[in-house]
């Protein structure tokens, strides 16, 4: 019966999965699967200026994305906005910062090349770190152009227009130090390898189990895409919980090690892109071949584990943000261990957050998405995490504070039924 069932286990893990080639989802453009490198056209850094009294414009920070600032036809400031290569996904990201000569309110049209409009505008006063959303007065949407416009009074204090908050990898480090998530003796951080322009790819371990136990390992990503900030945000506030001073989290760290990667694309976060790291690449469809190195890198970090008697990965989140709150799960019908625990974990988040409208859509295992491969290496179910876009920082931070608990309890549970 011990050979039936080594021989059984192979088919299990994968007989559900889809043999038709997957080219794309509904969402992705023509060839997105092909990862190998793609040119891209790097924006040129510049100040702008514009009219009388002048108004200013800049690109020259990191997270800045802005290709072109004219006076229009129909004499309104227009930002013009490309996207670092394409085809690519409608995300189209735009930050500048912007003053003028004297106190003056303008109108800015915010086109896009090749997108419609998508993230509502935030504003930042230099360097105060406090965000605020543009007013619905202030701000409408012309669906017939695609565009938006935005009114807004400046001054010779420069202000930034951006899609979202910046985090860039300077913020990062900032944000791990601030919210205390290094200071730990059992938080350990290393670089695993380089991007494609030479930033590091940081892991985060955080770990206060016995070296001779077996230990099952959390796997988090984060950042593949750069204007996914929303989600980037909310795998900030669980790895506060993991690494706080809690009974469950003291419980949860002498169990479980955490593996996580924040910032997975840390050129495209700094570059202001779309979607694509300086490849020109999504790379979140290269989890089957690996030819950029930012996958590459956390793809090595992690297959040691796969060899090593005492380690077991258990489970892994892929954080994401898109244009509603929505889980993406394995197939129920498709054997992981644990079994099914995504749709288990995602009902109690909704029970308990009603008001967050979570949705679950199962996929099968065949995209060479994050998710897949942790599965497809490990045997261990994971799931693709998406906050809206446009979720309030406080209901970020207590809708992820409570799913990590959550998240904590279910896994002690789950891990204790285990035979390791």
């Amino acid at each position: 019966m011990k050979y039936i069932f080594i021989f059984l286990v192979p088919w299990i893990l994968f007989s559900c999965k889809s043999t038709k080639e997957f080219t794309g989802f509904s969402y992705d453009p023509p060839d997105v699967t092909n990862t190998t490198d793609k040119e891209i056209t790097p924006q040129k850094k510049r100040i702008i200026g514009v009219g009388e009294p002048v108004v200013w414009v800049s690109n020259m920070f990191d997270g800045a994305r802005l290709s072109d600032f004219y006076m229009a036809e129909d004499s309104v400031l227009e930002a013009y906005i490309k996207p670092e290569n394409g085809p690519i996904n409608n995300s189209p990201w735009f930050a500048f910062k912007i003053w003028s000569d004297t106190t003056q309110k303008v109108d800015i049209r915010l086109n896009y090349e090749e997108a419609s409009h998508r993230y509502i505008p935030k504003v930042n006063r230099w360097n105060n770190g406090k965000w605020e959303y543009v007013k619905k007065a202030s701000f409408t949407v012309d669906d017939s152009t695609e565009t938006a416009l935005i009114s807004i009074t400046v001054d010779t204090e420069p202000v930034v227009i951006s899609a979202q908050p910046l985090f860039t990898t300077n913020v990062l480090n900032e944000e791990l130090q601030k919210r205390g998530i290094l200071n730990a003796d059992y938080v350990y951080r290393r670089e695993v390898g380089k991007s494609k322009q030479g930033r590091p790819i940081w892991e985060i371990e955080i770990n206060e189990t016995q070296a001779a136990e077996v230990a099952p390992v959390l796997v988090i990503l984060s950042r593949q895409h750069p204007p996914e900030v929303s989600g980037f945000r909310a795998s900030l506030f669980f790895l506060e919980e993991f690494t706080s001073d809690s009974e469950l989290a003291k419980r949860f760290r002498e169990t479980f090690i955490i593996k996580a990667y924040p910032m997975i694309n840390p050129d495209g976060s700094d570059e202001g892109h779309w979607r694509h790291n300086t490849g020109g690449v999504d790379l979140n469809r290269d989890w089957v071949h690996f030819n950029q190195a930012e996958t590459r890198a956390v793809q090595q970090a992690l297959l040691p584990l796969k060899n090593q008697k005492n380690r077991k990965v258990f489970y892994g989140i892929d954080f994401h943000s898109t244009n509603e709150n929505i889980f993406y799960p394995i197939l129920k019908k498709i054997k992981t261990e644990p079994d099914d625990f995504t749709q288990q974990w995602a009902q109690r988040i909704t029970a308990k957050h009603k008001e967050a409208a979570f949705t679950s859509e199962e996929f099968d295992t065949s995209s060479p998405i994050s998710k897949n491969w942790i599965f497809r290496t490990f045997g261990a179910d994971a799931v693709t995490y998406e906050i809206h876009d446009e979720m309030q920082a406080d209901d970020i931070e207590r809708l992820s504070r409570s799913a990590s608990k959550l998240l904590m309890e279910m896994l002690l549970e789950a891990w204790s039924k285990t035979n390791y």
